[in-house]
């Protein structure tokens, strides 16, 4: 576990930007207007700690400790615990206050750090503390799932190797050949390249990947006969044969071997994993446009101005490899004579 002091550090590089900014920047004590009595504002409002102008309030001091995590806090039950951190945060003020005496925060490297800081204490803020789990309807989960159906129910399906031949008599010599074969799938394969006449199949040495028992395939499959991914499916272990040659739509006789199985996918919308992912996926996307959306109403603020032509204009030093000639990817590397 990170020390106070660690843990306070971005508070420091945010103090040295400006006095102001030395704080934590909890947000501000309630009011009565927000339900809180005016004893209970008159509590949060009264000064714990002081250094310089800067003040630490019962209420500031009180969030700062009650945005740790739940462990963390338990911690600072102890008053002793309580002390400590307070001691540690006026040691940072103080450190913060020096440090602008020192003019450090006019280094180029602390304002970067700062500027970092302030940038991700905003995304924290402003994307991933609006856009949680908690914020994704009921609604709007069912309404990804029944736009992504497929990814949650799929039909079982079953990968083959065929032999599609002219005759009912060759189909019946293949079958034969293939029991023969007791599961040799090289074996298989020479049995399509010599008895299949039709070409697509035979080219992938009979193998038409994964089909639906409707025949339909996917992905880079080929579509099956329904006759015959109807017989395929009633095979039951890989390697099995049909039983007998399945005539086909185009006059032909086809046997299947059954060298795959994926069964049936069925995750509905009601299963806790199922949910959980879906939201996973809302929030991310949601993070995303509110980061765009935040981004861009910079932009339209502040209207940035970048000289990309300039960038010519920027001097580096040459690495330790000394000066290198530019890199050309299409340059052939020489063979070492050696």
């Amino acid at each position: 576990m990170r020390s106070p002091v660690a843990r306070l550090l971005p508070l420091f590089f945010v103090g040295l930007l400006s006095p102001g900014l030395a704080g934590a920047q909890p947000a501000p004590a309630p009011s009565a207007d927000a339900g809180v009595t005016p004893a209970e504002a008159a509590r949060r409002a009264q000064v714990v700690a002081r250094v310089g102008d800067q003040a630490i309030t019962v209420g500031e001091f009180e969030d700062m400790l009650n945005e740790a995590p739940g462990p963390v806090r338990q911690r600072y039950l102890a008053p002793a615990e309580r002390r400590a951190y307070l001691e540690n945060l006026v040691t940072t003020f103080l450190l913060a206050a020096e440090a602008r005496r020192q003019g450090l925060d006019r280094n180029p490297e602390v304002s970067a750090s700062v500027r970092r800081i302030l940038s991700q204490r905003l995304e924290q803020r402003a994307v991933l503390e609006s856009v949680t789990p908690e914020s994704i309807s009921a609604s709007e989960v069912t309404a990804y799932y029944q736009a992504h159906l497929a990814d949650y129910q799929q039909p079982e399906y079953r990968r083959a190797t065929v032999i599609v031949t002219a005759d009912r008599e060759t189909a019946a010599r293949a079958i034969a050949d293939v029991r023969a074969a007791r599961g040799d799938l090289r074996r298989v394969r020479e049995l399509v390249r010599q008895h299949s006449v039709d070409e697509p199949s035979k080219a992938r040495d009979g193998d038409v990947f994964y089909f639906q028992r409707s025949g339909a395939p996917t992905g880079d499959g080929q579509p099956v006969d329904p006759a015959l991914a109807a017989a395929v499916f009633t095979l039951g272990r890989e390697m099995d044969v049909t039983a007998q040659p399945v005539a086909l739509a185009n006059n032909r006789f086809g046997v299947g071997v059954l060298t795959g199985t994926r069964p049936a996918l069925r995750r509905e919308v009601t299963d806790p994993g199922v949910v959980a992912t879906i939201r996973g996926f809302l929030v991310r996307d949601r993070r995303t446009q509110r980061t765009a959306a935040l981004l861009q109403e910079a932009r339209d603020r502040l209207h940035p101005e970048v000289h990309e032509e300039r960038l010519d204009l920027i001097h580096l030093p040459p690495g330790e490899l000394g000066n290198l000639p530019p890199f050309d990817p299409h340059a052939r590397p020489h063979a070492d004579p050696h």
